[in-house]
């Protein structure tokens, strides 16, 4: 009998429990995966030799990469860069480390993040861990984090203006109605654009109706904004010397 057979059977033979439980069914596979590291194996083996459940809560599991697609970079972080992808068994961020990743540092990650299981790209080498994707502050997956994903997808051309609407959206750690973030509007999406006076601070006035109306909140099903009141009337500055754009200016706003 090969040893590795021996040594699964003992695994199984030492589980207290006395009905099949999870961790029997882990052990039974053990032979089918490797990441190709052994940290990473026995990081991964002890979560499942610990799942002495009926249903499975905690056991991590290899995620073949070429289960994933849709793969985006969001950011970097202090433990690597972030992506989002989609999992054909669920939805995930996934964060990128090097082939010399370590069981404490798994450790550390699985701290604060609901981990599924761990993966590699092909091409990279790169190990990733695959985690819910949710806000460290509020340990859901808030609005804030919905803004942060979109991120990559507008600019205004101007990156004080940039970094205020992120920041206000960074901020928007709420559940379900978005308060207080702003958004980047294109200008097409205004229509009957109307002047209605000069203003002395910040130059001429307008008025114009928005096609789309202003973001209510995230649509889980759709995975977009809900939106409301459209075709609403809006009030249009504009700000002198708009080239050299401020934060400071945009605050007085």
């Amino acid at each position: 009998m090969d040893y590795s057979i021996k040594s699964d059977k003992k695994l199984i033979e030492s589980c207290v429990c006395d009905y099949n439980c999870n961790t029997k069914r882990f052990i039974q596979n053990f032979n089918n995966w490797t990441s190709g590291n052994n940290d990473i194996d026995k990081f991964i083996q002890n979560t499942q030799l610990s799942e002495h459940t009926y249903k499975v809560k905690n056991a991590l599991e290899w995620i073949p990469y070429d289960r994933l697609d849709d793969i985006k970079y969001v950011a970097d972080y202090k433990s690597g860069k972030m992506y989002r992808a989609r999992w054909t068994d669920g939805c995930i961020s996934d964060n990128s480390w090097n082939t010399s990743i370590t069981l404490e540092f798994i450790n550390k990650i699985a701290v604060s993040h609901k981990v599924y299981g761990i993966t590699q790209d092909q091409e990279t080498k790169n190990y990733m861990v695959v985690l819910k994707d949710i806000c460290e502050k509020c340990k859901i997956m808030c609005n804030s984090m919905y803004f942060q994903q979109n991120f990559n997808n507008w600019t205004s051309g101007n990156n004080d203006i940039n970094k205020f609407i992120q920041n206000t959206q960074l901020s928007e750690h709420t559940y379900y109605k978005v308060k207080n973030a702003l958004e980047w509007i294109p200008y097409d999406r205004l229509y009957d654009i109307e002047y209605i006076t000069d203003d002395d601070k910040f130059g001429k006035v307008y008025r114009a109706n928005w096609a789309d109306g202003c973001i209510w909140y995230w649509n889980k099903i759709n995975k977009n904004w809900k939106r409301k009141d459209q075709n609403m009337f809006v009030i249009l500055k504009i700000l002198n010397n708009s080239a050299s754009i401020t934060l400071e200016l945009i605050n007085k706003v």
